[in-house]
């Protein structure tokens, strides 16, 4: 039996005018074998699992070092889902992550720090700030662009691309 293999993710992060960040991250799978279906079975087997699976991200969440403006903020993982895409052959981890900094007129910075690594699988990032904020750069692998208003950030990642490290975004806080 094989396990699952991951083949996307997506990572999309709500920033609040309050500075609270709620992060939707979902990971695709390929699963030929039916892992996660077989979890279904017995409530307790697939619950044991997903405490396991959140268990984990949130210790690859507590070697990252998050700031904003300058001050370490923790990331959490609030809850997971698994849900599946079209078959039992296309799985999803779904992960609801929250962490919150001290925003203030003018500019403001995101910094993350975490290991480096090669990606295994494409993926997207999308930031979204609120209404009159104001994107000034961003540093990040993979290709990106800044949309809507100023306060949207889209980012790509090819599988095979070295990431890590370091990646940032600087913004205008009205």
């Amino acid at each position: 039996m094989s396990e699952p293999v991951p083949i996307h993710a997506e990572g999309i992060f709500i920033m609040g005018i309050d500075g609270g960040v709620w992060e939707d991250l979902i990971f695709e799978y390929l699963d030929r074998d039916h892992y996660y279906r077989g979890l279904m079975r017995s409530r307790e087997t697939l619950l044991n699992e997903l405490r396991t699976v959140m268990s984990n991200m949130q210790g690859f969440l507590d070697e990252e070092t998050i700031k904003i403006n300058g001050e370490v903020v923790r990331a959490r993982v609030v809850d997971i889902s698994l849900g599946f895409r079209g078959s039992f052959d296309r799985p999803y981890l779904e992960f609801y992550i929250y962490f919150k900094g001290n925003l203030k007129r003018g500019v403001n910075k995101y910094e993350d720090y975490y290991e480096e690594e090669v990606a295994e699988y494409d993926y997207e990032i999308v930031w979204l700030f609120p209404p009159g904020f104001k994107i000034l750069d961003y540093e990040f692998a993979g290709e990106g662009s800044i949309m809507g208003n100023g306060n949207i950030l889209r980012l790509m990642v090819k599988k095979g691309l070295r990431v890590g490290n370091y990646e940032s975004i600087t913004f205008e806080v009205p």
